[in-house]
């Protein structure tokens, strides 16, 4: 939704834009990247999960090549009300290391992935109108600074947002504990038709049938083959995933809202 609002809001200003779905293959999301090759301005986005961009988002990054001189990024990420973590200054410092000055960047109040059963998810109905508005004023500001005669990047000391408390925790944070401590999600075969949706919806190809639902290291815990299943086959507690989700957000300090930086 949120890459869409910015393609619709640069197309707006007459701009070039080329769209490009991660969740595809590699070798497609590489071909359709030709565009790096030159002097481009790079909008990227990813999830936070566990407090840090995707592996998606962040394996992509690492193999652009660098930069063409006058290249410049904006990364934004979506959010579930939890914590933002440290994803958007990693992103421009990924992204400064490929020789892409950032502009700009945003963090999305998006409503909790996780929570899809849950009778009040965190962050529900965003992103909303005004988060959309404010993506449209970031896009606008960003027009307006690459139309200067001097460029002004965006000093990215303002993505240190994070109280001391969560920066910790964030530091202790990772995709790969996260899956190490949870266990692994298993298919009830008795419910299972051997349909394939959940492999269909997985955005990583994480999932092949043999003949049920195996899943490989690849996962990134996205949940959208549970979602996706007409059995409900695959075994997952979510009352008590929400339950545990609920009581971190009550702890976080981070403001719940939608933020862009300039």
């Amino acid at each position: 939704m949120v890459a869409d609002a910015i393609h619709r809001r640069l197309t707006e200003h007459g701009q070039e834009v080329v769209l490009v779905d991660l969740r595809t293959s590699r070798r497609a999301a590489t071909e359709q990247s030709a565009f790096l090759r030159h002097p481009c301005c790079l909008w990227i986005g990813s999830p936070v999960y566990c407090d840090h961009a995707v592996p998606l988002v962040t394996d992509f990054i690492e193999g652009m090549p660098p930069a063409s001189p006058r290249s410049y990024a904006v990364p934004f990420v979506t959010w579930g009300g939890v914590t933002s973590g440290v994803s958007l200054a990693e992103t421009a410092e990924q992204l400064r290391g490929k020789n892409f000055m950032p502009l700009a960047a945003a963090k999305v109040l998006a409503v909790h992935s996780s929570m899809w059963r849950a009778s009040q998810p965190l962050a529900a109905g965003h992103p909303d109108q005004e988060d959309l508005a404010q993506i449209a004023l970031m896009v606008d500001n960003v027009i307006g600074n690459l139309q200067r005669a001097e460029i002004a990047p965006l000093d990215i000391k303002v993505l240190d947002y994070l109280s001391p408390a969560l920066q910790a925790d964030a530091a202790s944070k990772s995709l790969a504990a996260a899956k190490a401590a949870m266990p692994p999600l298993t298919v009830d075969e008795q419910r299972c038709l051997q349909c394939g949706d959940c492999a269909e919806r997985c955005p990583v190809a994480a999932i092949s049938l043999a003949p049920f639902p195996t899943i490989a290291d690849d996962c990134v815990l996205c949940l959208q083959c549970v979602r996706a299943c007409p059995q409900e086959a695959f075994i997952f507690d979510n009352d008590a995933v929400a339950v545990r989700i609920a009581a971190m957000a009550e702890r976080s300090d981070e403001n719940k809202a939608t933020q862009i930086f300039l």
